[in-house]
């Protein structure tokens, strides 16, 4: 097996699409025809495949929220023992997200997403590990979770305010939060209304931060924005 390579493969670019778990390896972007993890609780994770193993995986385009390695069943998909942070792989991520290795993440057609290719494998470029922790999943076993963000957003400080393509979380005002997408159909992953970024409500949201109020109606707050854009 290669050794472990962190960065983008020479002549690889964002969007390239493989036929096969093989072609990947041949492009030198993940090493495996198995494991959705490529690397070790020494060196770090130098990339991911996302092919719909884990029911509790959550694709928001620019953020992923992933789960671990270990635990599920490979026939249903479902949990079924708790996941370990000893696991090589959940060990490698969090040392990623130590030493802010960059990650390079590969959707799969198996995996259950707007974002995923309808056959084979695409390359959506570099991610970076931005937090872990853990908590039930739906099967109640514990699992390993990890936050992965698209490296140009966090460079990008333009995705702090919202813009169409944006989920966008919201306190009316007395009441409980909401969740709304702008101008882009939310994923299936979050119970979220689409709202026109033209209109009224969508014109008011555009270009506010966390922590605004948005005087309509009795008013909104800003809890949370997500970056996100649907294909």
């Amino acid at each position: 097996m290669a050794n472990l390579f962190f960065g983008e493969p020479t002549n690889i670019k964002e969007g390239d699409q493989f036929v096969s778990r093989k072609d990947l390896i041949d492009a030198n972007l993940h090493r495996s025809t198995m494991h959705g993890i490529d690397g070790n609780g020494n060196e770090g994770v130098a990339a991911i495949v996302l092919s719909g193993g884990y029911e509790d995986d959550r694709d928001y385009g620019n953020e992923i929220i992933y789960t671990g390695h270990g635990g599920n069943d490979p026939q249903t998909g479902k949990q079924i023992a708790d996941q370990s942070w000893s696991d090589h792989g959940n060990k490698g991520l969090v040392v990623s997200e130590l030493r802010n290795l960059p990650v390079r993440v590969i959707r799969g057609y198996k995996h259950k997403s707007p974002f995923s290719p309808k056959s084979g494998y695409k390359y959506y470029g570099l991610f970076r590990v931005v937090d872990h922790w853990e908590e039930e999943g739906k099967g109640g076993f514990k699992i390993c979770r990890f936050k992965l963000v698209k490296l140009e957003n966090l460079l990008d400080k333009s995705t702090e305010i919202i813009k169409i393509g944006c989920l966008v979380k919201l306190e009316p005002l007395g009441k409980d939060f909401k969740w709304f997408c702008i101008g882009a159909e939310p994923p299936a992953q979050i119970s979220a209304q689409k709202i026109s970024d033209s209109g009224n409500f969508g014109q008011a949201l555009l270009g506010k931060k966390t922590g605004d109020i948005i005087n309509i109606g009795n008013g909104f707050k800003v809890l949370e924005i997500k970056s996100y854009l649907s294909k």
